[in-house]
């Protein structure tokens, strides 16, 4: 069982691209491997989604979940200087995701 489960739509969409982007880039930094479950709105958990093991990630803005939110959702299993890269790494990998949908 993955530690990361990311709900997306079939193509994934705007939000669903970024969860999946969150999840590389965990996985990159932290070895954490990621399942991708493909589903519409009528889904116990509909998309898009981030999951840490079976606990939601809520979105504290109520919209989009933040590189704030993952590190929070990960806080009982990492250290604060482990947070604080992961945090940089996720702000970046944002970033990125918002200059190229700008673009598109």
């Amino acid at each position: 069982m993955s530690i990361l489960t990311i709900v997306s739509k079939q193509p994934p969409g705007g939000r669903c691209s970024l969860y999946m982007r969150y999840a590389q880039a965990l996985d990159e930094a932290l070895g954490l491997g990621a399942e991708v479950r493909y589903c519409d709105d009528s889904a116990a958990v509909p998309p898009p989604a981030m999951l840490v093991g079976d606990r939601l990630i809520a979105p504290s803005d109520g919209l989009i979940v933040s590189p704030e939110d993952i590190a929070a959702s990960l806080s009982e299993r990492l250290g604060e200087d482990e947070l604080a890269g992961l945090r940089r790494i996720l702000e970046a990998t944002q970033d990125q995701w918002m200059e190229e949908m700008s673009q598109a």
